[in-house]
Parts: structure tokens; C-alpha cells; sequence
């Protein structure tokens, strides 16, 4: 068998087994394998679809500063947890502090994401709101239907 004739069926079997992989992953995701998505949707995560992403950098610079100072604090935070696991003896109050320092910051910038929500929702025109209410109505409605089928024992 000539080289290239080697390759291209090579890349052949590769290019079918990747859409296989691809069909049995979805199959998998929506049809009760993974990602079980019981209960409603959540209206934080509307909230912040709904800001909309350029509103949401915009907070995240004026509440934490720029995202890679905000990403490094994340990741330092989770540095100084895994340090503190690692440790012979678990110093539970540092880990607490830790754990509340990030709660208290996550909240605050959770609360100025609301609170920009609201004061949008409060300019809009009733025609404006209730098409934003249909949003949400057809996304509950969407999400329920989905997962109303699947009930689990645990």
C-alpha cells in the first residue's frame, strides 16, 4: 500500500471515531447520563445573562479591580487552602478566614450585579419587562420539561 494512501486512511479513521465520540458524548449529556439538571433554573445566572458580559467586566473592575488581579487572588486563595490541607495539623481558624473573606467578597460583588439589574429593570417600560418575564418564563419552562423526566433516589 502506497504512503499517502496510509495517511489519508489514517486520518479517515481518526475523523470517524472523533464524530462517534462527539455523537455518543451528546447522547450521554442529554439523554440521562451526565449533567443532571434537576430543579429550576437559577436566577442568579439569568441575572448575569441578562446584564449582559461588557456590564459584568465593568463591575468586576470596579468592585475587585482588573480580572488578573482578581484571578490571582483566586488562585492564591486556593493556594493557601491546599497549603493549610497539607499541613500536619489542620488550622481550621485560617481556613475559615479564608473561606469568609471569600464569601464576603463573592456576596459583595453578587449585590452590585443585582443591584444593577434592578436599576435596569426599574428604567425599563412594562412592554420591556414583560418581555424579559417571557424570557425567563420560557426558560423555566425549557429547563422543567428537561429535567422533570429524570428523577433520582438520592
Amino acid at each position: 500500500m502506497r504512503p499517502w494512501l496510509k495517511v489519508v486512511l489514517a486520518l479517515s479513521l481518526a475523523l470517524n471515531l472523533a464524530v462517534i465520540g462527539i455523537g455518543a458524548g451528546a447522547a450521554w449529556r442529554f439523554h440521562g447520563g451526565g449533567h443532571d439538571k434537576g430543579g429550576p433554573p437559577m436566577l442568579g445566572r439569568f441575572i448575569f445573562k441578562d446584564v449582559g458580559r461588557r456590564e459584568i467586566r465593568r463591575l468586576v473592575q470596579d468592585h475587585g479591580g482588573a480580572s488578573d488581579s482578581v484571578r490571582n487572588r483566586r488562585r492564591g486563595e486556593m493556594e493557601q487552602i491546599i497549603v493549610l490541607m497539607r499541613a500536619d495539623e489542620l488550622d481550621l481558624a485560617a481556613v475559615s478566614v479564608i473561606v469568609d473573606t471569600h464569601i464576603i467578597e463573592t456576596n459583595g460583588f453578587m449585590r452590585a450585579v443585582a443591584d444593577t439589574w434592578e436599576q435596569r429593570l426599574q428604567g425599563l417600560s412594562l412592554k420591556e419587562r414583560r418581555r424579559i418575564a417571557d424570557r425567563m418564563q420560557h426558560q423555566l419552562d425549557h429547563r422543567s420539561r428537561h429535567s422533570g423526566d429524570r428523577t433520582r433516589d438520592h
